[in-house]
Parts: structure tokens; sequence; C-alpha cells
């Protein structure tokens, strides 16, 4: 016997009224949020400020990272679980993360970059600061 429906990932709309911390909205917000990652671990953000091209744009910034070697994607290193390089675990080997502690910050955000491309690739700050 088999099922037939499918699953879902949850679609969370952002808004400039539900990005202000404190209100109703960004309360609601925040719940759904997460429970889409307890229930799912992920869920598609729709915020109508983000054009097609920048979000494309950004996705390729992306994989430019996990295309690294390994030898390079290692020296992002964090004391803080969840930050720096994980991955390469025999038990899930497609998952990997890069996590950029205290990511919201310019500067750690551009030492991060030049420590994973020393030569240079400032899109992947100018993406999350400048746009």
């Amino acid at each position: 016997m088999g099922c037939n429906a499918q699953s879902k990932l949850p679609i969370v709309e952002f808004s400039e009224e539900n990005l202000i911390p404190g209100t109703t909205s960004w309360v609601s917000t925040s719940l759904s949020v997460r429970g889409a990652l307890e229930s799912y671990g992920c869920f598609i953000a729709v915020y109508k400020k983000i054009t097609s091209d920048l979000h494309n744009e950004m996705f390729e910034s992306a994989k430019e990272l996990f295309y690294l070697p390994m030898e390079t994607k290692v020296k992002n290193k964090s004391s803080i679980a969840g930050f720096g390089y994980g991955g390469n675990f025999p038990i899930m080997p497609l998952f990997e993360y890069s996590g950029i502690e205290n990511g919201a910050n310019l500067e750690a955000t551009k030492s991060f970059t030049s420590i994973m491309w020393p030569t240079g690739n400032d899109s992947l700050w100018y993406y999350t600061f400048i746009l």
C-alpha cells in the first residue's frame, strides 16, 4: 500500500512589517520559521525585495564556496558549534556547512572571504552587505 501524498516544504513570506523585532507579525513569522526548521530542517523564504537575478547570483556565489578544495574549506574554523566548516561525515556524505562566525559583521565576512579566496572574491560579502 503506497502513499500518494507529497510533502511540501513550508513557505515563509517575509515583509518589511514582519522583519521588525517584537511586532506581532514578527513573532508570528518567527514561530513559522521555528516550526518549519523543527519539522523539516528548512523552508522556502519568500521576500519580494529579492529579485530573481539577485537570488540566482547569490546561489551561484554559494556554489563557489562548496566547490572549493577540502583543504581550503577546513580553514574556516570556530569554537562555536554550527560555525566554521563541517562536513565530510561518513554517515551523511552529501551534508556540509560553512558558518561564518559573526557573519552579520562586514569585517568578519570579509575576513572569511579572504581565507577562502586569498586572491579575492568580493561577490560573497557584496551580496550580503551592499545590496
